[in-house]
């Protein structure tokens, strides 16, 4: 599907919510006829029915495919509550068609910007609003994708026998909210961001 049609269903299926509704069950705002909808570290107004999105505060650029998954979002959120566990890419349901563009966009190069780099890593994560974790690895943050997306990017520094190695987890719940190859694009999407608030 091209992204005229897949923009084009989007407006559709969004233009059919009961908005309040929605809200609730995506832990978002309605009012005034827009739904505020933090995504990472920006917030953004999505029109309703038509789905035209615009930043609060801001005029820097996003990406296109950006408005058709705010969409996405409010229209498959159904209130299933943040499951606290991470999993996988692969773990989520038909990530078998999208994981090596994942990894291509997401996983690859992280682990190539920051596999000897862990202060870079932490600049990079704190820059772009990462709350520092801690689980398994040498470093980690937990990012607030969408209201009910935590996601978390952790890295594992390398050795003489191990070679470094970056992960991006899901909470176990998010498919409730979003089609597994839209959060593909979530993970891009983080992959570029911390990259460049690295550089800045």
């Amino acid at each position: 599907m091209g992204f005229d049609d897949a923009l084009n269903n989007a407006i559709e299926e969004f233009g059919g919510l009961r908005p309040f509704v929605a809200a609730s069950k995506s832990g978002t705002d309605f009012a005034d006829g827009k739904f505020k909808v933090g995504f990472f570290n920006r917030t953004f107004l999505v029109s309703h029915p038509d789905g035209e999105i615009e930043e609060v505060g801001e005029e820097a650029p996003y990406p296109k495919w950006l408005r058709v998954l705010l969409m996405h979002y409010l229209t498959q959120a159904d209130g299933t509550a943040v499951a606290d566990q991470w999993i996988a890419y692969r773990q989520l349901p038909g990530a078998l068609f999208f994981e090596q563009r994942f990894m291509n966009m997401a996983i690859n190069p992280l682990t190539k910007a920051f596999g000897d780099d862990i202060e870079g890593f932490k600049r990079g994560g704190l820059a772009f609003g990462g709350d520092p974790i801690t689980r398994t690895g040498d470093a980690a943050f937990r990012f607030r994708a969408l209201p009910k997306i935590p996601m978390a990017c952790i890295l594992y520094l390398g050795d003489e026998e191990v070679q470094p190695a970056v992960n991006v987890l899901f909470d176990a719940a998010a498919f409730a909210y979003l089609p597994t190859e839209d959060l593909s694009l979530l993970g891009a999407y983080l992959n570029g961001m911390q990259r460049y608030k690295t550089q800045e």
